[in-house]
């Protein structure tokens, strides 16, 4: 039975006071300034930059005043999602917080525990006076949900520790110890068209849209490893199967809805001249030849129609048409390469989604997201795309560049919380990767830069649904990932 949430822990009560401060992405400025009245109150070091991420120091405890210096960091911000109906307003009210005896919520809203659990463990272990650890550093940033933007303006010159404590990961006795980098590529492709009057239904032309739907889609990092069918590729190939079957002119194309998704609908408009029915009979053949190519992942939901269309005056011209669907089959597209280097898991090392076909005045556009743990690797894709631009006669301009966070073999922060977690719980722990972005990258990056080795890993409770109103925060688990952190806290204190 649900009931209103009564914490009965400094870090639960830490967060319940973070739940009753608007801190959505963009929204930060009053969680900010309470962080900074918080650090203030304590006497410790405290700032804030421009940008409103926090920065706060606290000294070793008695005995550990020596040991190697930590930065415990997370990101202050939450995405903001209410039910539909729901009179909420995230920039002035608190969230209801609710349980069910195992899992902590929110009531008709999201939670925040993304990563508002973080900063929860950071101010209990900045508060308290009877919790044994080395010198520590917070990092507190802004607007990670929506580009990581406090983590890119963040000046790391002034920190000093080597051991970077990440708290942004989501299951329990995972540790993630690398994450893809990744960047956006337009490729665009300038295209001519021709008048479509003589294309008349005197002369057996019929003007027609093809859809390609039914596939799961799914993030373009973490769902690349299944191998789901991308819709823009699968209609490139079937385009261009048709005409060779039939007479066909193109009239234009689309697909996908954003660049980190994989597309799972793409429809095209085209004149074909041949009856209906043998062109249904054709595209039927080509639904079901992709529902076995895909029958291990998601075949099962294809489907691909037959529809009217009206109202269109021009096709592209024959070359305009070539070159457009020539790229729309060479573009990279899924998995490039396989991280041989993390064996306790199958991890995706490179790939590029092609992400999205869409239509502007005179031009095909492409958009594709690349993402690798290995910048050579990043660039390399890239490179691939730019050169197949020049060969169609288009450009390709590059953005949302962040880098990657390459695996440590000799992380010293892997074999601590490893031991740890599994002494205190007699439970297996694993090391992972991430085919995704993380905040980690781009600290990683500055640190580097700087020619600063700084050793990283990043863990947390399990959460689940976040970003969403079914966002749970596993209160057994916040409990174990708070007793694990302070246990690896205490050992790396107790470093001579």
């Amino acid at each position: 039975m649900n009931s209103a949430f009564s914490p009965d822990k400094e870090y639960l009560k830490w967060f319940a006071a973070l739940s009753a401060i608007p801190h959505e992405s963009g929204n930060e400025r009053a969680l900010g300034e309470f962080l900074v009245a918080f650090a203030k109150e304590r006497g410790l070091f405290v700032m804030k930059d421009a940008t409103g991420n926090v920065h706060m120091k606290k000294p070793g405890t008695a005995g550990m005043e020596q040991a190697p210096a930590v930065i415990l960091q997370g990101h202050m911000d939450m995405v903001c999602v209410k039910d539909e109906g729901l009179d909420f307003d995230f920039a002035r009210d608190p969230l209801k917080l609710m349980t069910d005896g195992e899992n902590l919520f929110a009531q008709g809203t999201t939670l925040g525990a993304d990563n508002g659990v973080a900063v929860a463990y950071i101010l209990a272990v900045f508060d308290a006076d009877h919790i044994p650890h080395p010198p520590l550093e917070a990092v507190i940033t802004v607007d990670e949900e929506v580009g990581m933007g406090g983590a890119t303006a963040f000046d790391v010159s002034p920190l000093n520790a080597s051991l970077f404590i990440n708290m942004d990961s989501e299951e329990e006795g995972i540790f993630c110890v690398s994450c893809a980098g990744g960047r956006r590529s337009r490729l665009s492709i300038p295209v001519e068209f021709e008048d479509a009057s003589a294309l008349s239904p005197a002369q057996g032309w019929a003007l027609r849209r093809i859809t390609l739907g039914g596939l799961a889609g799914g993030h373009s990092g973490l769902e690349i490893i299944r191998e789901r069918g991308n819709s823009n590729r699968l209609l490139a190939r079937m385009l261009d199967g048709l005409k060779k079957t039939f007479p066909c002119r193109l009239v234009s194309l689309q697909g996908g809805t954003a660049a980190n998704a994989i597309p799972k609908e793409s429809s095209a408009v085209l004149f074909i001249q041949a009856e209906d029915e043998a062109v249904l009979k054709e595209v039927k053949r080509w639904e079901a030849l992709f529902r076995h190519e895909l029958r291990g992942s998601d075949g099962a939901g294809l489907f691909i129609t037959l529809d009217r269309a009206d109202g269109e005056e021009r096709v592209f011209s024959p070359e305009s048409e070539k070159r457009v669907l020539s790229a729309a089959l060479l573009v990279p597209d899924g998995i490039a390469s396989m991280d041989k280097n993390i064996t306790s898991q199958n991890l995706v090392e490179s790939s590029n989604n092609f992400a999205m076909i869409c239509m502007e005045e005179g031009r095909v556009v492409f958009q594709c997201q690349t993402r690798s743990s290995v910048a050579s690797r990043k660039d390399e894709l890239c490179r691939r795309i730019e050169i197949l631009g020049d060969m169609v006669g288009g450009s390709v301009e590059h953005s949302g560049d962040y880098p990657a966070w390459e695996y440590n073999p000799d992380s010293r922060l892997q074999s601590i919380f490893t031991t740890s977690y599994e002494t205190l719980f007699g439970k297996k722990a694993r090391v992972e990767g991430i085919h995704a972005g993380l905040e980690c990258g781009l600290f990683a990056d500055k640190f580097r830069k700087l020619g600063r080795r700084v050793d990283f890993i990043s863990f947390g409770p399990t959460v689940t649904g976040a970003h969403s109103t079914r966002e749970r925060l596993h209160l057994a688990s916040a409990e174990n990932a708070w007793k694990l952190l302070l246990d690896v806290l205490q050992r790396i204190g107790e470093t001579k």
